[in-house]
């Protein structure tokens, strides 16, 4: 009986030519050098967007049927209930390819006459927060891509003339193709278990503990920093990890994935604390409590997100990894498992072999390791740049954003089942029937959403089971790991330091411990891939920051404050202040820009 290939198979990629170009003036560079400027529409200071698609089309060759615009600059925001500047009249130009609308936005344009397509997109997509001219973006463009092909090289496909592709999400699945193991052919879980994942795996822990106008609504979370007690702090401490997510990815279980009832998940957790499993629990938070929570609830609504119970005695019922419930038992919560699923630990070796005095070769069994030369690949990358001693210094800061952009979209795209487009058309006609029920008026817009379903192909890429675990890791080690054999974390902290946890990033009233300082500067904090490390401080007395707002200002004061960072470090520094934040791209939304 022949053996089914669940194994995905990476796209050849061409290149696409881009020009990147500033969002207000029109002016860029094209990837090959070439300038470029858009023609600015009679009467106006700066040019439209239709100014910028004509300007493509008449300026890119005119063999080309596709070509990108990688906007740099001070693109307006997406924010929801704005204005948004993708959905506006283009003349001569077809929106029925369906843009993004979220954050970070695409837009596909497709030119009525003679068919070239553009596709829109920001550099902020992949280089985070970093101020970039479109000279730069392209110069850090061109060094990604010639590390990325330099570290996975041997795994490429040959006819692969760039490891790029149109998203971080993208880039980063396919690359985990070509770097698969020979003989790794891991099983997808079963299709009620991918069901149960979306329905009950949270992401990652966003917390945020100072009483205020952002505070958490729920009335199990108890605010650690109480503003009417409190009016100052005497420190802001930002501590993240370092390419945390790249660690968390080895040796993780796969499909099918196993039921246990509540009599197996009891025995599976007594005998195999770390087993590549997570299970449904029942537990309690200890009644002398007065720390960040541990396990995530969703909200009643689910669109208002996950909470985390903190408060003393407060009861809960939920889904979590393996890993929660080693954090939460050490520290004294009480957790009874209801029922778990067991993931695969072992996957068949690639060659047979003959065992004993067996007369058949057969293939014997080894560890599944399904993402570990990936995130080693993706380390290395990352090494590369920090240590090149070529290379620009100001293109590592960028060149390191986009490697964690590939890094953690890739991760959240494990579980992803394809995203629906938003497509514009000005004329009600010319909606297709299938979609008349999606239909929103903007303005003199109309808008209707285009599902979509991944092929048989594609499908081969959806693992929820891999960003599951992985979430459920990064949760836990948050909270507690260990550095230089201290004990780190946030739960290493006082209770009442913690302003917030967001993702890998701890924020704290306390003066930096010494597990999250370098060792070349005293601490414990050794530089490997994973490490909580300090990423920024201030010394008070500061206001308390009331809001994540209040607090992101805060983190961006603390990284710009004279901190002993060594050069290699700026590979770091750039933030994506939504990264961590899942947006759901909702047309209705959205009005209708100028």
């Amino acid at each position: 009986m022949m053996e089914e290939n669940f194994r995905p198979v990476p796209w050849e990629i061409n290149p696409i030519p881009t020009i990147f170009m500033d969002f207000k003036t029109g002016q860029g560079i094209f990837d090959n050098g070439q300038p470029f400027r858009s023609r600015i529409s009679p009467g106006r200071k700066n040019p439209t967007l239709t100014d910028k698609l004509d300007s493509v089309r008449y300026e890119a060759p005119q063999s080309l049927n596709k070509v990108r615009i990688m906007f740099t600059g001070k693109v307006p925001a997406t924010d929801r209930n704005t204005r948004h500047w993708l959905i506006v009249e283009t003349p001569g130009w077809s929106a029925d390819r369906g843009h993004w609308l979220g954050t970070p936005p695409t837009g596909r344009f497709s030119h009525q006459a003679s068919g070239l397509e553009v596709e829109v997109r920001v550099a902020q997509e992949w280089f985070g927060n970093t101020s970039l001219s479109p000279r730069q973006a392209r110069d850090a463009w061109m060094y990604l891509d010639a590390v990325l092909t330099w570290t996975f090289g041997p795994s490429l496909p040959a006819n692969m003339r760039t490891s790029l592709m149109l998203s971080p999400a993208a880039t980063g699945t396919n690359l985990w193709a070509a770097a698969m193991p020979k003989g790794l052919n891991p099983e997808p879980v079963t299709s009620d278990i991918a069901e149960e994942l979306h329905a009950t795996s949270g992401q990652h822990h966003l917390d945020h503990l100072v009483s205020g106008m952002n505070g958490t609504e729920h009335e199990d979370v108890k605010p650690l920093i109480d503003t009417r007690l409190v009016e100052s702090i005497p420190h802001f401490t930002y501590i993240d990890g370092r390419f945390m997510y790249a660690s968390l990815c080895r040796e993780l279980g796969t499909g099918p994935g196993y039921r246990r009832n509540q009599a197996g998940a009891f025995d599976l957790l007594e005998s195999n604390p770390y087993a590549r499993a997570r299970y449904r629990v029942r537990f309690t938070v200890p009644d002398d409590w007065h720390h960040v929570g541990i396990f995530g609830m969703q909200h009643d609504n689910p669109n208002d997100g996950w909470y985390y119970p903190n408060r003393p005695g407060a009861q809960g019922e939920t889904w979590a990894d393996a890993a929660e419930l080693f954090v939460a038992r050490r520290a004294g919560w009480q957790v009874t498992p209801l029922e778990a699923v067991e993931f695969s630990e072992v996957m068949e070796q690639a060659r047979k072999r003959f065992h004993g005095d067996d007369p058949f070769a057969r293939r014997g069994t080894t560890k599944a390791r399904p993402l570990d030369l990936w995130a080693e690949k993706l380390i290395k990358a990352r090494e590369n740049v920090a240590n090149d001693p070529e290379v620009d210094e100001r293109l590592k800061k960028p060149v390191g954003a986009a490697l964690r952009a590939i890094l953690i979209q890739s991760i959240g795209n494990f579980a992803s089942r394809g995203r629906g487009n938003t497509a514009v058309v000005y004329d009600p006609k010319d909606i297709p029937p299938q979609y008349a029920d999606t239909v929103e008026q903007k303005g003199k817009a109309w808008i209707y959403k285009i599902p979509q379903q991944l092929n048989s192909r594609q499908k081969a890429f959806y693992r929820p089971e891999f960003a599951a675990q992985i979430w459920g890791r990064g949760r836990a080690k948050v909270l507690s790991t260990k550095t230089g054999g201290q004990q780190a974390g946030a739960l290493a902290l006082p209770g009442e330091s913690i302003i917030g946890i967001n993702g890998d990033a701890i924020y704290t009233t306390a003066p930096p411990p010494h597990w999250a300082i370098p060792i070349n500067q005293g601490g414990y904090e050794d530089g490997k891939a994973g490490r909580l490390r300090l990423q920024g401080h201030l010394d008070g007395p500061l206001k308390p920051p009331m809001t994540r707002s209040d607090r992101d200002k805060l983190r961006i004061k603390s990284q710009n404050a004279d901190m002993q960072t060594v050069p290699v470090e700026t590979v770091d520094q750039a933030a994506f202040p939504l990264e961590f934040s899942p947006i759901v791209d909702d047309p209705a939304s959205y009005q209708e820009g100028d």
